[in-house]
């Protein structure tokens, strides 16, 4: 009876990039929970954006792919995210009015696809980012401590002392540019505006449960659910064999200010023992990472890595270490990790804390070099404390982030909802 119910549910995705279109692990993770709930029966189709090149109807693993979306070509410009703003919001309204009628329910899964829209179908969506909760989408006051709430005034005083929007790094002209901030705030008012639209929300993790829950959204109205963890062994990608012979302490990230990458560097320096410090990545502020890391042995930059070879880094890897300053909501770089059963170092913030339980399977640190470097030396020192928390994280993984478990827990939310709007 269970699986007819769930043949029965016709789901629509809605979400701006779907790959082959990828930005980051928004659109993998996407990807990923969608072909996931094909396997288990249901019918699961995604609205995205249209991709140069590619039919605007395809199939992805079972998956039906319609791409008919505005957006801008890329993130990297403002020039590009502006049209974003101009295009996209409206035309998801449009589309999804179209075509709503023939599905049972509507599920935005990045967050950037939540419009204001009313539906007779429930909807749902997966909170997996900040920018319903702070104009410049990272919860990063100044860029030097996590911040909660944000008006105008504040939202100045921080826009004013920063150096990036999101990922997106600007300079003095668009910093002190009110023609540039007003319209951030108002577009972060709108996107605020968007959370009464919709009928139930999936968080990621407690941190950003609580955040929803500020924002008056009902307990009840609220699923915590991770993403869909997946890593297949490679098929046909590079293969790649980590440098050094000592206990190799890995970073896999962009190579951004608030991902915490100096940090890492700086507590390396004073780590004693055999261990190389192997960075994973690229980014803009590589040129000054690595002039700061010239200083010291055993770092090696490996620039960035396909993620069809990425198993070949875990495995590889002795510890992976998430020195991220800004409230990450929950890193897919966790998950991959803890699905190889690695120990992690990771900030106490964010979502962090839900996948890093202190002195089980890894370390929390709070964001100070010397913190980090205690940490580091620990790991380093111990190989039974890595053994112990390598097979406790493992166990934690199969308990906590197993795929069953996660699609259980949607599924059954899904019909739940169904049901009632019925």
């Amino acid at each position: 009876m269970e699986d007819e119910l769930r043949k029965e549910l016709k789901v629509l995705f809605v979400t701006e990039s779907f790959p082959p279109e990828s930005y980051g692990g928004g659109e993998i993770s996407c990807a990923l929970m969608a072909e996931a709930l094909v396997e288990k029966g249901l019918s699961v189709t995604v609205l995205t954006s249209k991709v140069e090149g590619s039919s605007d109807l395809d199939e992805r693993n079972g998956v039906k792919v319609i791409r008919r979306l505005k957006t801008g070509k890329g993130r990297q410009s403002l020039k590009e995210n502006l049209k974003r703003r101009m295009h996209f919001k409206k035309s998801v309204k449009k589309e999804v009015e179209k075509i709503s009628s023939r599905y049972d329910l509507i599920h935005f899964f990045n967050i950037t696809s939540m419009t204001d829209l009313r539906t007779e179908k429930p909807t749902f969506a997966t909170i997996n980012s900040y920018i319903n909760f702070c104009p410049k989408g990272n919860l990063y006051y100044k860029e030097k401590k996590v911040c909660r709430g944000c008006g105008f005034r504040k939202f100045i005083g921080c826009i004013t002392a920063s150096d990036y929007v999101g990922n997106q790094k600007i300079g003095k002209g668009l910093r002190y540019n009110p023609l540039f901030w007003i319209p951030l705030y108002l577009d972060f008012k709108r996107r605020k505006r968007c959370l009464k639209y919709v009928d139930h929300f999936f968080s990621l993790s407690d941190f950003i449960t609580e955040m929803l829950m500020e924002e008056e959204v009902p307990e009840e109205d609220i699923t915590k659910v991770p993403n869909v963890p997946k890593i297949d062994d490679p098929q046909g990608g590079e293969v790649i064999e980590l440098p050094g012979d000592g206990i190799r302490i890995v970073y896999i990230g962009a190579l951004t200010k608030i991902k915490g990458v100096n940090l890492l560097i700086e507590a390396f320096d004073e780590v004693e023992g055999n261990a190389e410090l192997i960075i994973v990545g690229d980014g803009p502020d590589r040129e000054r990472l690595e002039s700061m890391a010239a200083g010291t042995k055993n770092i090696e930059f490996l620039g960035k890595v396909d993620h069809s070879s990425i198993s070949y880094v875990y495995e590889g890897s002795d510890v992976i270490v998430v020195p991220s300053l800004w409230p990450e909501p929950l890193s897919r770089v966790l998950l991959e990790a803890a699905y190889f059963g690695k120990p992690i170092i990771a900030t106490n913030v964010g979502g962090n804390p839900e996948v890093v339980k202190p002195g089980f399977n890894g370390f929390l640190f709070e964001p100070e070099v010397s913190d980090l470097a205690e940490k580091l030396n620990k790991i380093v020192e111990k190989d039974a404390l890595r053994k112990k928390f390598g097979n406790n994280m493992k166990k934690y993984f199969r308990k906590r982030f197993a795929k069953e478990k996660v699609l259980d827990k949607v599924i059954s939310t899904y019909r739940e909802k169904v049901d009632k709007k019925l």
